[in-house]
């Protein structure tokens, strides 16, 4: 009776197999989840929409501790003469995020010169790793009365995330490949992968004040409607000045915003995903809370429109329905298990003054994000950073007061090294 049993049950687990196996045979493997959406339990991927990484200014201490929006020059030559009615503070302006997805790439060369290599479908799926390519939507209030996807998605606690240092959480695939990866800088094997590309990619960036003639701008987002507000992804794809016929031959800015990891940054790599288990983090920031200044540009219609865009940092916008080149990423891979800690010494609570972490052997700290940043403030801390060699540089926002650090004041180098784990290390750097 037992064998009787004990054969039945071997002839339904075998059915059960064989069934399996036959509609794994007919196609239905689309219907299975991909084996990684089962369990991401290696990679966190946050985005960041600070400068800082750790501990960025609160609202209220922008624009050296006013809470005011930066403004553009305006006049003749300009920007023409904006219309600032109710201007707000800038912590009280509502700001909605629609990113389509985060991709990464190991194909350096084909990524060469912004992307205009990559010149159709097949070129992009071969060049890009599409890691997190789940819509989600941020907001910092909401913009219906009924559910939304903002609210569905849980996406103003996101948007808080994103805006205070925390990062905020993208649902992600785990992109390591146990394979043996050739690294660009040194031309050694490396066991793991290394990236040199990372993009977000966002479909609306929504700021809450925008006027046409003085009347509040109707516009949409997430198919709702939005009063007095301006959808600014148009507005910075293309560097102010760029001609009709020279934006047929460039990628648009925000289509991604994209992070080209330059040799210097990859000679001791803060983008390689090395093979094993060990969990990491992958961040990925734009700098834009700090960077929030008011515009304005001339229609078809002679009107003037006035709206918050990003400071123009790099290219200098005078009046142009172009703005942008100004938003920057940067990317790192971060392995919580074994990276350390930095407290630095000798802040002096300026707001218009920032430690920017840089690898030893980076020579730009203006025209790229620092690898780590935090206000210059007593008792500053950068929470993680790999082992390896770094400058600390004190970088103030002096030339041009926009929000974004200009000069170079004074630097120190110091060593995380590679043992022990998890400490904690400390330095002295006057600033300002």
């Amino acid at each position: 009776m037992k064998s009787l049993l004990l054969s039945v049950i071997i002839f339904i687990n075998l059915t059960f197999f064989i069934d399996c196996k036959t509609k794994l045979d007919l196609g239905d493997e689309s219907k299975l989840p991909v084996i990684s959406t089962l369990f991401n339990n290696r990679m966190l991927l946050l985005l960041k929409g600070t400068y800082a990484t750790d501990n960025p200014l609160d609202w209220s201490e922008l624009g050296n501790g006013t809470g005011d929006l930066y403004v553009d020059a305006q006049g003749e030559g300009v920007d023409p003469t904006m219309t600032l009615v109710n201007q707000p503070k800038v912590g009280n302006m509502p700001i909605f995020l629609d990113i389509g997805e985060v991709r990464i790439s190991s194909k350096f060369e084909k990524g060469y010169n912004e992307l205009t290599q990559i010149r159709d479908t097949v070129d992009s799926n071969k060049f890009w790793d599409y890691i997190a390519p789940n819509r989600q939507v941020f907001c910092t209030v909401t913009y219906s009365f009924d559910n939304n996807t903002c609210t569905e998605s849980n996406g103003i606690m996101k948007a808080y995330d994103f805006f205070n240092g925390i990062g905020a959480q993208f649902p992600s695939n785990d992109p390591s490949s146990e394979t043996v990866s050739w690294t660009f800088a040194t031309g050694q094997p490396w066991m793991g992968r290394e990236y040199y590309y990372a993009g977000i990619y966002f479909r609306s960036l929504v700021t809450g004040y925008a006027l046409d003639a003085g009347v509040p701008v109707s516009g949409r987002f997430d198919n709702r409607p939005i009063i007095n507000a301006l959808n600014i992804v148009p507005r910075n794809n293309y560097a102010a000045g760029t001609t009709s016929s020279q934006k047929s031959s460039i990628v648009p800015k925000m289509f991604p915003a994209l992070y080209s990891q330059l040799p210097t940054q990859s000679i001791r790599s803060d983008m390689m995903i090395r093979d094993g288990f060990d969990p990491y983090i992958l961040e990925v920031r734009i700098n834009l809370k700090e960077n929030l200044m008011l515009h304005s540009y001339l229609t078809s219609r002679g009107t003037t429109v006035t709206y918050v865009g990003v400071s123009d940092i790099f290219f200098d916008h005078k009046g142009e329905g172009d703005a942008g080149g100004n938003i920057l990423t940067r990317a790192r891979i971060i392995y919580p298990e074994t990276a350390s800690s930095l407290t630095i010494s000798g802040g002096g609570n300026s707001l218009l003054h920032y430690y920017g972490i840089f690898r030893f052997h980076e020579n730009e700290f203006i025209n790229v994000l620092p690898l780590a940043a935090t206000p210059a403030k007593q008792g500053a801390k950068i929470k993680y950073l790999n082992p390896g060699t770094y400058r600390a540089v004190c970088l103030g926002d002096l030339t041009k007061q926009d929000g974004y650090p200009d000069t170079v004041v004074r630097e120190t180098t110091f060593t995380i090294p590679e043992y022990p784990f998890r400490e904690t290390y400390n330095i002295d750097l006057t600033c300002p």
